[in-house]
């Protein structure tokens, strides 16, 4: 017998009793080989419901609504399962629409009423061919991602900050990429999603902050003596704003570390931020108390209102990419950058040009009055140690 959690695939040899009627519903699974037999007592009398093979899906509804059992299950020959936890569906649940859960509530409540009036109830769904290829890929990814967490495979590439007034290094991102065993280099948006949807992003978000905390002084050390003025960034998603607790736990890694709040920045992107406006000002807020700086990623992207943005606690305006990338050949984006830069100024808050690339945008946008930029141009994310040696190259930040 098996008990939650399932780190791995799961292999039983004929014979072996998967769960039990009447066992807590802990886990879907996946058939990824072979044969599971399905079935219940009656009457004294045990009764097969059903025999399932590959790409079939069962113990789904008591993995919902955590329901004990409403039959068993065993292997028929040495099989292999990729057990779905009930963990694993809670976190994709609460991240979806409020109606989507809602109708999945009430569909469970009604398959329950089915299965209690049946005489021989569905207990397996069929994944199609395209969708069990990718329901496997993605759990055993998932899993590879926490397995990875826990081994210290992740690091941070730090990209330089500089001021564009005179090329001086004013600080760094630090982005976070996996080095995989096998796979090699992974860079975020092979891993990030998952993270994302899995939940695990928590514990990633956790790691980078700690890690950048942790190195904010050797960074700036390269830059010529731990400058006062000189700043890493960290992204944060979503999720890390939901968590109560999150701001304070950033406040006592900043205090551990001995070093300014105001050399750290939390990076959130405007979509992100405009997806639940209050709750994302209330954790801004509750950092902003702290004396850590809040940046706002992607500006220009998520369609916030500048009246609510006069509102928000944020130190830096960061602008988006493609409005930088497309600055020599439209005027248009020429404007938006302009108009984004003297908001910025309104407000009081510095702003970062991302994705420079050529010596022609740095210009263009110096004379623009941009604060600070960032980009290829400039120098590509760098592992720890070649940042320490590039940012030697470059003059020290001046003391705040």
């Amino acid at each position: 017998m098996f008990t939650a959690p399932y780190p791995e695939n799961i292999f039983l040899s004929a014979g072996t009793m998967l769960f039990n009627e009447g066992d807590e519903g802990n886990a879907a699974f996946l058939i990824k080989s072979r044969s599971i037999e399905v079935f219940r007592f009656r009457d004294d009398c045990e009764q097969v419901v059903a025999n399932l093979g590959p790409g079939d899906l069962l113990g789904e509804m008591s993995a919902l609504d955590r329901r004990p059992r409403t039959a068993g299950a065993r292997a028929t020959a040495d099989s292999e399962l990729v057990p779905i936890t009930a963990e694993q569906i809670d976190r994709r649940i609460a991240g979806a629409d409020p109606v989507l859960r809602l109708c999945l509530k009430l569909a469970t409540e009604r398959f329950r009423e089915a299965v209690a009036e049946a005489d021989t109830p569905r207990v397996a769904t069929k994944a199609r061919g395209g969708e069990l290829g990718a329901a496997f890929d993605l759990i055993e990814f998932e899993r590879d991602l926490d397995r990875g967490l826990k081994a210290g495979e992740f690091e941070l590439f730090y990209q330089p900050i500089v001021r564009l007034a005179d090329g001086g290094l004013a600080g760094c991102e630090g982005l976070a990429r996996w080095r995989h065993p096998t796979r090699g280099l992974v860079p975020p948006c092979d891993f990030i999603p998952t993270a994302e949807a899995s939940g695990l992003i928590e514990r990633l978000t956790d790691w980078c902050v700690a890690e950048a905390i942790g190195r904010r002084d050797a960074l700036a050390g390269g830059a010529g003596g731990a400058p006062d003025g000189f700043f890493v960034t960290v992204n944060v998603s979503g999720r890390d704003l939901a968590r109560p607790q999150f701001a304070a736990g950033v406040g006592a890694a900043v205090s551990e570390a001995g070093i300014s709040p105001a050399s750290v920045k939390l990076e959130i992107t405007e979509s992100m931020l405009m997806a639940n406006p209050d709750g994302a000002a209330k954790i801004l807020s509750e950092l902003r108390v702290r004396g850590l700086g809040v940046a706002i990623d992607d500006f220009g992207t998520g369609y916030s209102s500048l009246s609510y943005l006069a509102t928000l606690p944020i130190t830096t305006l960061k602008i988006d990419r493609s409005f930088v990338q497309a600055l020599a050949g439209s005027t248009v984006n020429a404007r938006i950058v302009q108009t984004i830069l003297r908001l910025a100024d309104e407000l009081g808050i510095a702003a970062v040009a991302e994705g420079i690339e050529d010596a022609a945008a740095a210009a263009t946008l110096r004379q623009m009055g941009c604060t600070y930029g960032q980009g290829y141009h400039f120098a590509r994310p760098l592992p720890f140690p070649e940042f320490v040696a590039w940012a030697q190259t470059r003059a020290p930040a001046p003391r705040a």
